[in-house]
């Protein structure tokens, strides 16, 4: 059995017996292939590099526009509780408007049916005959806008149990009135300023029974779902809102629907 010749025992055995030319030449070549493998790979290194700093960059923007679109989100949410807020200032401005000019209206009757007006003589009496005998006006009746009235500058006065008790009265006796549905909707306001949110629910659900077609039904189902919102029942919120949305897709409600359901589902 022949003995094994180390490899590198033959290299130095064929490099030897190669003329010296051509073994500087073949040097010569796998030097310029070293190199050129090392400007490869220096190159690609640069390109490393550089896209690690576009990488960066990128992160760097992402993460500005992640904080502006928080901040939009957080300024569309600041603007839907000002309109809500704006829209319930309004309310209350129109039906005082409504009751001054109620009230007027009323004052300038009294003061043109009176006996004094019509020249029959001192107002507040009548001629009961030749006796000459006076007999008392009979005292005006407590009328509708003014129990209606009363109730709702308690609410304004944050008086919401005398408030609760005034707009009851109201529709006690005044169920037919137009304001009855109006009634409801501040009672159900009351129980919510006071963070008695399933008993404003339940005036909510009696306007929107009573009263589907009323003012104040679409704010009606507005409170509500925010009612269920305040508990913690999303499931509850999200379909209050979503029947709002189906039913009354003008209402300025339905915007502040559409926002209180995306805020819910960023919350998920």
């Amino acid at each position: 059995m022949k003995p094994k010749v180390p490899l590198a025992a033959l290299i130095v055995l064929l490099a030897g017996s190669l003329p010296l030319a051509a073994v500087k030449k073949d040097t010569k070549m796998i030097l310029d292939e070293i190199q050129k493998l090392a400007d490869s790979v220096a190159s690609l290194n640069e390109k490393v590099d550089a896209m690690a700093a576009e990488l960066a960059g990128l992160t760097k923007k992402s993460t500005i526009s992640d904080e502006r679109i928080g901040a939009m989100s957080r300024s569309q949410a600041d603007m839907a509780q000002n309109r809500e807020d704006l829209m319930l200032n309004m309310q209350f401005f129109k039906e005082e408007l409504n009751d001054i000019k109620n009230s007027l209206s009323k004052i300038n009757d009294r003061i043109t049916s009176s006996p004094a007006a019509a020249g029959g003589g001192t107002a507040g009496t009548v001629d009961s005959g030749a006796g000459g005998v006076k007999a008392a006006e009979p005292a005006i009746s407590q009328d509708p806008s003014s129990i209606y009235y009363a109730a709702y500058s308690d609410y304004i006065k944050e008086n919401f149990d005398l408030a609760i008790e005034g707009f009851r009265l109201y529709i006690q006796q005044f169920r037919d009135s137009p304001l009855a549905d109006n009634s409801l909707y501040w009672i159900g306001e009351c129980y919510f300023s006071q963070k008695k949110f399933k008993e404003a629910i339940g005036q909510f659900n009696e306007l929107i029974l009573n009263y589907p077609n009323g003012d104040k039904a679409a704010a009606a189902y507005l409170k509500k779902g925010i009612s269920f919102m305040e508990m913690g029942k999303k499931e509850e919120a999200l379909s209050a809102f979503k029947l709002l949305i189906n039913k009354y897709p003008l209402e300025e409600e339905t915007k502040i629907a559409q926002q209180k359901i995306k805020d819910i589902q960023s919350e998920k």
